[in-house]
């Protein structure tokens, strides 16, 4: 009896870790549209300009920001250089340009043109130099900035435009995160990972929604265009604009 009371309880137990591991590897497909190598190393961030008309990247290897057309031509650089640049985003209503410094673990807010207007220091959990501040993204509706911690621990951060923390939720859905996008139709968040390979649709909270795994690693930027249903992801390490439509 004692046998029998323990196999029922292992396989109890056995059925709900596989309920739960299937649930966390199910994904939906992103389909492929196509890719091109863009002239910049070690791509890290993206984000559209002010009218949508272009692309602004940053290269943590170059610590400069780029302009680059919608095909992913290098346009121009602006006349900035930071440190260990790592996340880009821009106020669509006035141009302005926000970055993250992952070491300094500084969000430098610029003006279109790259001169720098104002900085904040974010005193968040110390970890190693290469696990800090990683993605930005701007929402336009409360001129709040999301923020991504990238490990050790993830964080979703958000920020007023005083500088001020006004929430901070830990994430556990995925490896790491890399890049942010703030989508404003839907008042949604996409987080990409490097790490897990995937794009993730979450509630403002950090809250998962849904999953998209993707082919490649060493995804760094995000983008989601609502009325297109198409996600561009730039690739860290192959230099790459990757395009993926979704339903």
């Amino acid at each position: 009896m004692v046998i029998k009371k323990s196999f029922v309880i292992i396989l109890i137990i056995t059925i709900f870790s596989c309920t739960k591991n299937d649930t966390q590897v199910q994904y939906e497909n992103l389909q492929f549209v196509k890719e091109s190598p863009i002239a910049v190393p070690e791509l890290s961030g993206l984000s559209f300009s002010k009218n949508k008309t272009a692309f602004y990247t940053v290269s943590d290897h170059t610590s400069m920001i780029y302009k680059l057309s919608l095909t992913g031509a290098l346009i121009g650089v602006l006349d900035f250089k930071g440190d260990d640049l790592e996340g880009i985003t821009v106020d669509p209503s006035t141009g302005d340009i926000y970055i993250v410094e992952e070491r300094l673990r500084d969000v430098v807010k610029l003006n279109s043109e790259g001169r720098e207007l104002k900085r904040y220091h974010l005193n968040i959990e110390e970890n190693d130099d290469n696990s800090g501040l990683e993605g930005i993204a701007f929402n336009p509706d409360n001129n709040h900035l999301y923020i991504l911690n990238e490990k050790n621990p993830g964080l979703l951060v958000e920020i007023d435009n005083s500088g001020k923390i006004v929430n901070q939720t830990e994430l556990d859905f995925a490896l790491d995160y890399s890049g942010i996008y703030y989508e404003r139709s839907e008042k949604l968040l996409w987080i990409v990972s490097d790490q897990s390979s995937t794009v993730n649709k979450c509630k403002l909270d950090g809250e998962k929604i849904v999953s998209y795994k993707i082919p490649d690693k060493k995804a760094e930027g995000i983008i989601v265009d609502n009325v297109t249903k198409q996600i561009y992801i730039v690739l860290d390490g192959a230099d790459k604009l990757q395009i993926f439509s979704y339903k």
